[in-house]
């Protein structure tokens, strides 16, 4: 199991889907027509701490208001969409995050609208079997109406699992358009699974300015899809920690515990941020290294700047462990084998 720190996030996604090297420069000649769709939905994955499959469902009348403000905006994940299919839940994401997916999206500028252009083109969407229009969006039922062979009818949003989403188009002046978020570059929308192969081929990427950059030995920087979501819930972990301590500080522990009792605590919080119906899979699966961990340690970390705390609380964290990727700088470069530890 693996984090990556924001350093090293960025650094990976740069190199892997906007063609920059070690050196901090694009490389020459690189052409990433669609650079901003892959850095959208990573950007995404890194930000929200949805599952693969989860993110990847979405569709445009489910991405927040641009009406929002604030700095995380609210979005509602289907249920259908949701690992179990339980039950729907709301999570939240950065707005950086809704910036560089409505760029993605953008009629004008964004690579979105040349797939569809191009899909149109070639007349993809008319073939499309079992091809459902949609007529009207209720937001707050969370329905639509679609047109099918058969005549109108309303579909609950949180019914309607990941193929279903892949079917729904609406009508425009220009044509046909898919409801789905995350299209190919023949405009077709994208499976999940699809996801994992630009994955495989950023980590190629990297690999290999890593060794134009003159690096020995393995790379030292790479990320898989549930790295995401492990990186999603260190940060968390800091943020609430940090904040559940100065919520009980100077409670006995009968009043502690009463406290949790009502309120829960640092695991029950994250597992709700993760959707998972037990905090004891957070735990164990993803956390399991900070179990151990003192609240005054963290505590001892604290300055001024709470973004900086907590930054340097997630490095701290991991400071003995290879689990944790950081940002590599130009004096890892020629150490064979060299292992990245925050």
């Amino acid at each position: 199991m693996k984090w990556l720190l924001r350093g090293a996030f960025e650094q990976w996604r740069d190199i892997g889907f906007r063609g920059y090297g070690f050196d901090g420069l694009r490389a020459e000649g690189w052409r990433g027509a669609h650079e901003d769709r892959d850095c959208a939905f990573v950007d995404g994955l890194y930000g929200t701490g949805l599952r693969l499959a989860e993110w990847g469902s979405v569709l445009d009348v489910e991405l927040p208001s641009v009406d929002d403000v604030g700095r995380f905006p609210r979005a509602q994940l289907a249920r259908a969409c949701v690992k179990g299919k339980r039950e729907g839940r709301e999570y939240r994401g950065p707005a950086g995050v809704w910036k560089s997916v409505m760029g993605y999206m953008d009629p004008i500028e964004g690579s979105r609208a040349e797939a569809v252009c191009r899909a149109r083109r070639a007349g993809r969407y008319e073939r499309v079997a079992g091809l459902k229009i949609v007529t009207r969006f209720s937001p707050q039922a969370r329905t639509l109406t679609v047109l099918t062979a058969e005549g109108s009818s309303i579909l609950s949003l949180d019914a309607l699992d990941a193929e279903e989403r892949l079917l729904l188009f609406r009508q425009t002046p220009k044509g046909l358009e898919p409801l789905a978020v995350w299209l190919g570059v023949n405009g077709m929308p994208m499976l999940a699974h699809s996801w994992e192969k630009r994955f495989t081929e950023a980590n190629k990427r990297v690999a290999a300015a890593w060794t134009r950059a003159g690096g020995q030995g393995t790379v030292p920087l790479f990320c898989r899809p549930h790295m995401c979501q492990h990186s999603f819930a260190l940060r968390w972990f800091s943020i609430l920690s940090l904040v559940w301590n100065r919520r009980v500080d100077g409670f006995t522990d009968a009043e502690l515990r009463e406290f949790r009792d009502q309120f829960g605590d640092v695991w029950f919080q994250l597992a709700g941020l993760l959707g998972h119906a037990n905090p004891q899979t957070t735990k164990d699966w993803y956390l399991e290294p900070f179990t151990r961990l003192e609240t005054d340690y963290l505590m001892s970390l604290l300055d001024d700047d709470e973004h900086s705390a907590v930054s340097r609380l997630a490095e701290r964290i991991g400071a003995s462990s290879d689990r944790v990727l950081r940002r590599v700088g130009a004096g890892t470069l020629g150490r064979r084998d060299q292992q990245v530890r925050s």
